[in-house]
């Protein structure tokens, strides 16, 4: 009687192994391909509400509200030499609202965008990226070239329930083709310290002017306006911004911003974290680092260049 037992046992556990291969060879794929498909964002979007209310950037928190007249950068020159102090702030102040105003006239461009930027304590390498982008209403595109290349981005305001679509350039894509998240969402942080509805040259020089405003009341900021050549040999308009006091409106201890001295847009900006505890006060590490290269303002762009479904564009599956 045992040995009729032990024959039928080894067949019964033969046939459960069977069923739990078949269960794994085609019930668990098609279980994967049904969440791939659920995660990946449809291209066909939604249709966008009635009214979509246009974002404005904003000015940091806090910032007074000083009257200067944007034209008077037109006749008030770059110093020759070395100023700081007032009359330095003034200055810079009159010239960021005339770039404002300028930008303000522009439909969009495209440029070479690089940044490099410490996140979570560790200064990751450059990244350079293909970058479109239209004010009104807002959009912006990217595509990564460098270290890691095929990435994409694109944001389009009242598109896409105003959600970022991403994929990724690696095996990933395999799996979920395409994401769309809220641009705050930590998958779209997860590598910058930015939001996308934060990026671009208008968006940067309203920044800028939000603190140059409070630099005005701030006898303890210091502005320097001067010149530096790049290493190319370029030489750019220069204006340096120091803070000899940790406060919560102002993010850096220490701000290098570079402008092109033809345009005057502020085309490269370094910011420097606070001193650690125990560092000396010198010794400041660098936070991000944005520059702009191969700015065309005719680029001449349409609403296709913000759309996911763009054939030039790889948001589709493979």
């Amino acid at each position: 009687m045992a040995g009729r037992l032990c024959r039928w046992s080894a067949p019964t556990r033969a046939a459960r192994w069977r069923a739990v291969a078949i269960v794994l060879v085609l019930i668990v794929p098609a279980f994967l391909a049904g969440l791939c498909a659920w995660l990946t964002e449809p291209l066909a979007e939604r249709p966008a509400p009635l009214e979509t209310a246009a974002r404005q950037p904003q000015p940091p928190a806090g910032t007074p509200s000083v009257p200067v007249a944007a034209d008077r950068a037109v006749s008030r020159g770059w110093p020759e030499g070395r100023l700081e102090g007032a009359r330095a702030k003034a200055l810079l102040l009159d010239l960021l609202l005339a770039v404002e105003a300028r930008l303000g006239k522009i439909g969009g461009y495209t440029a070479t965008f690089h940044k490099q930027e410490r996140i979570n304590g560790t200064l990751g390498p450059e990244q350079t990226l293909a970058m479109k982008v239209r004010h009104q209403p807002f959009a912006v595109y990217f595509k990564f070239l460098a270290p890691r290349e095929g990435k994409e981005v694109v944001y389009a305001e009242g598109h896409h329930d105003n959600k970022v679509i991403a994929h990724g350039g690696g095996v990933g894509r395999f799996l979920v083709p395409r994401l769309a998240v809220p641009p705050d969402h930590p998958l779209a942080l997860a590598d910058s310290r930015h939001a996308v509805t934060e990026a671009g040259l208008s968006n940067l020089t309203t920044r800028l002017i939000g603190y140059r405003r409070m630099d005005l009341d701030d006898p303890e900021a210091v502005t320097i306006l001067d010149r530096a050549t790049r290493s190319d040999g370029r030489v750019l308009l220069r204006s340096v911004h120091t803070h000899p006091r940790r406060h919560p409106e102002r993010p850096f201890a220490r701000v290098e911003v570079l402008y092109d001295p033809e345009t005057r847009f502020p085309v490269e900006i370094r910011n420097f974290d606070w001193p650690e505890t125990g560092r000396p006060e010198d010794d400041l590490l660098l936070a991000e680092h944005y520059s702009y290269e191969n700015v065309n303002l005719d680029a001449g762009l349409s609403a296709l260049d913000f759309d996911p479904k763009n054939p030039d564009y790889a948001f589709h599956r493979y």
